[in-house]
């Protein structure tokens, strides 16, 4: 049997994946909600600077998202939500050790790319076994998906991939509840001098 057919009877199920996320889809898209919100506080010209260096929005995006999930979602052990810090700078949390899930922006085809091409990025994405990781819980990712003109998201969903390739999504909020980005405040330019005419007198 090969090695994608064999994990996938091992790996949770779509019906079963939004049976054990549901109770949590409100907060999940908090978290996305939150970050993006943040972005569009941002001073116009910090925002500018930020899309001209490799730190693109969608970076500042998840580094936002990371910390807003960490404060809803750590601390709830009793309610069988686990932190796992074993991915560095990516905020994880098992529920019920059946599923760990992970915060990251998603592609067009609902997958997390590697753009860079790490070896424990790759071995967390193809399920393979991880030190330090519950290796029996299925790692699912919640993000979202911009529009088109990239002011707003699209949807938030939930997916599994295997590597590069998608098993499964399903989204856990829609257009309709999306958070609009605030537009940026420009404030009037005033004329410049050669524009400015004196007012004259009818005669």
């Amino acid at each position: 049997m090969p090695l994608f057919e064999f994990l996938k009877e091992e790996m949770i199920s779509e019906a079963e994946a939004r049976a054990t996320t549901e109770p949590y889809w409100a907060e999940l898209t908090t978290v996305w909600c939150s970050a993006w919100e943040r972005w569009g506080k941002m001073d116009e010209d910090d925002r500018r600077r930020l899309g001209e260096t490799p730190c693109t929005p969608p970076v500042v995006l998840n580094a936002f998202a990371q910390s807003f999930a960490r404060e809803v979602f750590s601390g709830r052990e009793d309610e069988g939500l686990v932190v796992c810090d074993v991915i560095p700078n990516v905020f994880a949390f098992y529920i019920n050790q059946r599923v760990l899930l992970r915060f990251n922006s998603l592609g067009a085809d609902f997958v997390v790319h590697n753009t860079d091409r790490s070896p424990l990025k790759d071995d967390y994405f193809r399920q393979e076994p991880i030190y330090g990781i519950e290796n029996a819980a299925t790692r699912l990712t919640v993000g979202y998906l911009a529009n088109e003109a990239k002011v707003e998201m699209a949807c938030v969903a939930i997916s599994l991939q295997f590597g590069p390739t998608p098993v499964y999504h399903f989204l856990i909020q829609s257009e309709e509840g999306a958070l609009p980005i605030p537009a940026p405040v420009v404030p009037p330019q005033p004329a410049m001098p050669s524009e400015q005419r004196p007012n004259r007198k009818a005669r």
